[in-house]
């Protein structure tokens, strides 16, 4: 889906800059193809070929262009398009007239199938439980000694089930000529830099081939081919709509505004510009060889870009408006309404699927153990499925960390076929690297910066073992390694032994003074034994033991200094609906951890420590309500002073610092609503929201308690912040200040990963 600004839209979003700008123009090839033979039932007429630009979300147009030649009674003999071209013309060519194409294309949800939102909620548990990289969307593979980037960055999945669901029967037909109207769809072979003209084959294959923008979409490979987008070569593809079949070609050609001084002056631009420059001049060749019986419909644009897809219904009326501007030369074209609807009813053909599956097979796989998908399959042999159906477990399939793309073919009898599954693994696995960067600091001197790092070696048995690595630098200090073993195929139940290592600095207050910075060194190993209740939930019970020294860095002594050994029998349960891990706009994050320290078990004392959270986010209209609730107590037992709670920073209680309060019992709550202010790039979900959030919360055993003995404790704290928030293309981002009860208030700014590890709101589950 790309011609000319694409290219630039595309590089700004996710980086593709250095890739676009490196293209050259291509010396051109084609393939000679047989000439289509007349429509049946309209003699004496010039076969008429109809040939649609490239242009992302502009392509909308040829959808109104053919909503006017409909009305006009012009049949079309063949259609050759790029791109957005391809696929509104791959849908033409198979049967689905201008109503249905306006219908399709105007209910497409975008934001799932370009931007990747609701991803989420088709992962697993254990892949939310791993969290995301927030400063970016990053994943490497390590291969055979050396790094290895994606072919594309953005994952294809929704793209090739949203196609493949659109031509659902055609795809039975692999001539291209048998299609209701012969076809031809352009694309880039990457190898040779070459024109590839696909007129056989997988149609939904093709469609996506013509639309792959390099660096964005992985490219599509088709026997000797590596296959991108064929705007690069031809945007316009006049040439081989003459070759198919045309005596007289209507070409569709996308206008945009005329490109400003101003807008070329950062590197950036120019290079992006240069490839724009490359495509009109491929443009121009075609557009130059119309002759005067040709009919060329330019579409005014006006500000709508090609990575505008929510814009999408808007253009249709545009391609409306510059058809009726070329009716008289289209008229000439025109049959009678007999001859045009005996055409029409040849070519008309639905694409809709219902059978009832023989089985259901998974082809392809060398790691990943199909076994294990068939216990995750919501579509199984004997089942009555539909394309949706269908669509919905390719889109379940997909989201595993295995795969970047899936999928399938329908064999055998039409009423009674065979469903065939064929993941693509991912070819820079199955050893994946993700690096992260996170940054805090408040106007009360808190300073914190994190560098992080996570490698996972994936499906190293047929049960599908996961070895994970875990380093982060900064703030907080962590390395760790561990094993997750599923004990079945299904990954119900599973096994986790871990080694870590953690040394950490904390900040002492007493009543609002920073006092001293303690150092934390934690060095131990735990083993889980766990099960996966659903995507949303999981339970663990394990056992832990780990050596900690506690050592003054700097300041007055106000916390024992000692080397301590902890052990005893941990429980945590989770469960996460929440469709993002930061300002999550809807669904249910929930946590509790246990644990039990015996000396019996290792340690050096007895004592426990519970602590639980529930955080909820619900959309209203634009706008998002939060609710959070978190509680933690010493069940009554001594709890170390270096083990009590940690309140205080944006997790608890805005109005004051990171680590502010240490306590062995609270309980906090909070409300907070979020005015949506700006769009930043709605089709990946990304928004500016400004918010304000109100607290209140009851603090006990606090440490000046234990340190002071005149202490009189006000343990009742309200509080409230006002913040401007949300997800950017630099990662998360938020600016607040807040105030509470106690005279307090705080400054602060947060980008990227989450620094801090207080309360169990602060940890990770609701970020």
């Amino acid at each position: 889906m790309k011609t000319r600004t694409m290219s630039l839209q595309m590089a700004n979003w996710w980086g593709c800059a250095a890739l676009l700008g490196s293209v050259a123009l291509p010396a051109l090839a084609t393939t000679t193809l047989p000439p289509a033979e007349p429509v049946a039932g309209v003699a004496d007429r010039p076969r008429v070929g109809l040939v649609l630009a490239g242009g992302g979300a502009k392509g909308g147009a040829h959808v109104g262009v053919l909503k006017v030649l409909e009305e006009m009674r012009v049949p079309i003999d063949c259609i050759a398009g790029t791109s957005m071209g391809a696929l509104v013309g791959g849908g033409y060519a198979s049967g689905i007239p201008a109503a249905g194409l306006e219908e399709f294309i105007t209910g497409i949800d975008w934001q799932a199938v370009v931007g990747g939102v609701g991803r989420r909620d088709f992962q697993t548990i254990e892949q939310k439980r791993a969290g995301a990289t927030y400063s970016n969307d990053i994943e490497m593979g390590l291969k055979d000694g050396s790094l290895r980037l994606p072919a594309g960055i953005v994952n294809t999945s929704n793209i090739e089930d949203l196609l493949r669901t659109y031509v659902a029967r055609a795809r039975a037909q692999s001539d291209f000529d048998e299609l209701p109207i012969p076809f031809r769809a352009v694309a880039t072979d990457m190898v040779s830099g070459r024109m590839v003209v696909l007129d056989s084959g997988d149609l939904a294959t093709a469609m996506r081939a013509s639309m792959a923008i390099p660096g964005a979409f992985a490219p599509v490979e088709i026997g000797e081919y590596l296959l991108s987008d064929g705007g690069m070569v031809r945007n316009i593809p006049v040439d081989v709509a003459r070759e198919l079949c045309a005596d007289v070609v209507i070409v569709v050609n996308l206008v945009e505004q005329e490109v400003k001084r101003e807008k070329l002056r950062t590197a950036l631009q120019l290079v992006s510009r240069s490839t724009d420059v490359m495509i009109v001049a491929n443009e121009n060749l075609q557009l130059d060889s119309l002759a005067e019986r040709d009919i060329r419909i330019d579409v005014i644009m006006g500000d709508i870009t090609t990575a505008d897809f929510e814009r999408v219904p808007e253009t249709i009326p545009l391609g409306e408006q510059a058809a009726r501007g070329m009716a008289d030369k289209l008229a000439g074209l025109a049959v009678p309404a007999e001859q045009y609807q005996a055409w029409r009813n040849a070519v008309t053909a639905g694409q809709g699927i219902e059978a009832r599956l023989a089985d259901v097979n998974y082809r392809g796989l060398e790691r990943v153990n199909p076994e294990y998908l068939r216990t995750r399959a919501a579509v199984q042999p004997g089942d009555m499925v539909d394309t949706a159906k269908i669509s919905a477990e390719a889109q379940r399939m997909s989201a595993m960390q295995e795969f970047e793309s899936v999928s399938y073919t329908l064999t055998g009898d039409p009423d009674q076929p065979i469903l065939e599954w064929w993941p693509k693994e991912k070819a820079y696995g199955p050893d994946y690297l993700k690096f992260d960067l996170g940054l805090y600091g408040s106007e009360g001197g808190d300073v914190g910066f994190v560098v992080y790092g996570k490698h996972t070696r994936t499906w190293l048995n047929s049960l599908g073992a996961e070895w994970r690595n875990e380093v982060q630098l900064g703030y907080y200090n962590n390395l760790s390694t561990s094993w997750y073993q599923p004990l079945d195929v299904a990954q119900r139940y599973f096994v986790e032994p871990r080694a870590f290592y953690v040394r950490s600095w904390e900040d002492v207050f007493l009543e609002n003074e920073r006092l001293a910075t303690y150092r934390f060194g934690d060095w131990g190993g735990a083993v889980d034994l766990g099960t996966n209740l659903s995507d949303d939930a999981q339970l663990r019970v394990g056992y832990l033991y780990t050596r900690r020294k506690t050592s003054v860095e700097t300041g007055s002594p106000l916390l024992p200094e000692n080397e301590r050994d902890d052990a005893g029998l941990t429980a945590t349960a989770t469960f996460d609906s929440r469709d993002t891990s930061f300002n999550a706009t809807r669904g249910i994050a929930a946590a509790l951890e246990y644990f039990h320290a015996d000396d019996s078990l290792g340690g050096d004392e007895d004592w426990q420590r519970i602590e639980a959270g529930v955080g909820l986010a619900l959309p209203v209209r634009k706008d998002v309500i939060g609710v959070t609730l978190a509680g933690g107590s010493d069940l009554g037992t001594d709890l170390p002073l270096d083990r009590t709670f940690m309140l205080g920073g944006p997790g608890s209680f805005p109005g004051l610092e990171l680590g502010e309060l240490r306590v062995t019992d609270y309980w906090t709550a909070s409300g907070s609503y979020l005015w949506k202010v700006k769009d930043l790039m709605r089709i990946r979900g990304q928004a500016l929201y400004a918010g304000i959030r109100l607290n209140a919360g009851q603090t006990y055993g606090r440490l000046e308690e234990y340190v002071l003995a005149d202490f009189d404790e006000d343990d009742l704290i309200y509080g409230g912040s006002v913040v401007l928030t949300g997800r950017t293309q630099a990662g998360p981002l938020t600016v607040g200040v807040g105030a509470t009860s106690s005279d307090s208030w705080a400054l602060w700014i947060a980008v990227g990963r989450p620094v801090g590890n207080g309360t169990i709101l602060e940890r990770g589950i609701f970020r």
